[in-house]
C-alpha cells in the first residue's frame, strides 16, 4: 500500500494517512454542502494531522456527532473528529492530497439530508 501524504492549501495542515481509501463518500448533509467536503474515512489511530495548535479552527456542527477541522490560515476544511459518532472513523477531506490517487475511485453518495 502506498502512504498517502496531503496539505491544505497553505501548507500549514499536514495530513498523512497509510492507504488510499477504497472509496469516496460525498455526502449531501448541509455541513458536508457547505463546506464542500468530500472525503474517505480512516480509524483516528493511523491518521497523522501536523499542525501548530494554533493553526486549526474546529466547528461542531448541530447535533454535536463531529467536529470539523479548517486551517485558519487558507480555509481550507481539512478533516472531521468523532464526537459522538462512531469513535472508529474519522473524515479526512479527499482533496487534500493530489488527485492523481483518487480521481479513479468509486464515489458513494450518502444522503445525510435525510437521514
Amino acid at each position: 500500500m502506498v502512504e498517502l501524504k496531503g496539505q491544505c492549501h497553505c501548507g500549514a495542515v499536514q495530513i498523512t494517512v497509510p492507504s488510499p481509501p477504497e472509496e469516496i463518500i460525498q455526502c449531501n448533509c448541509s455541513l458536508c454542502r457547505k463546506s464542500g467536503w468530500t472525503g474517505s474515512f480512516w480509524n483516528p489511530d493511523v491518521v497523522e494531522i501536523q499542525a501548530e495548535p494554533e493553526i486549526l479552527n474546529s466547528y461542531v456542527q448541530g447535533d454535536k456527532m463531529i467536529t470539523l477541522w479548517n486551517c485558519k490560515r487558507c480555509g481550507s476544511h481539512t478533516h472531521w473528529t468523532p464526537r459522538t459518532a462512531p469513535p472508529d472513523r474519522m473524515g479526512v477531506n479527499i482533496k487534500m492530497f493530489d488527485a492523481g490517487h483518487w480521481r479513479h475511485l468509486p464515489v458513494r453518495k450518502v444522503d445525510g439530508a435525510n437521514l
